[in-house]
């Protein structure tokens, strides 16, 4: 029996949208996920990162040269501080990640997740 191997794409985005509680939340969201960003930023293995809002949604979209790169961006201090307090700001969370090729536009992204 012949083992097929399924190649993944070369990179993995991470999509995450968020609305926060209410318009007092915003600056908290705000001060925290522009820590976690800058982290991302510096983190190696970080090829693409990208903040932004869209109808009412706050997003952030990263991509990594590899899942393992991402993992250990999520073991950091800063995004374990933005993580533990997401309950104290935030009604709704989704979190997206996939493998892919390309490094997607944000629309492709916000398509994706």
């Amino acid at each position: 029996q012949e083992l097929t191997m399924i190649a993944l794409g070369k990179y993995y985005v991470s999509v995450t949208g968020l609305l926060t509680k209410n318009w007092r939340s915003t600056p908290k969201l705000f001060y925290l996920s522009s820590r976690a960003y800058n982290a991302a930023l510096k983190t190696e293995g970080n090829v693409y990162s990208s903040m932004f809002s869209k109808d009412g949604i706050h997003h952030t979209i990263t991509a990594w040269e590899s899942k393992e790169a991402l993992r250990y961006f999520f073991s950091g201090e800063e995004h374990f501080t933005a993580m533990k307090d997401l309950k104290d700001f935030s009604s709704y969370v989704k979190v997206h990640g996939y493998f892919t090729d390309e490094l997607p536009s944000p629309v492709e992204a916000i398509d994706e997740w």
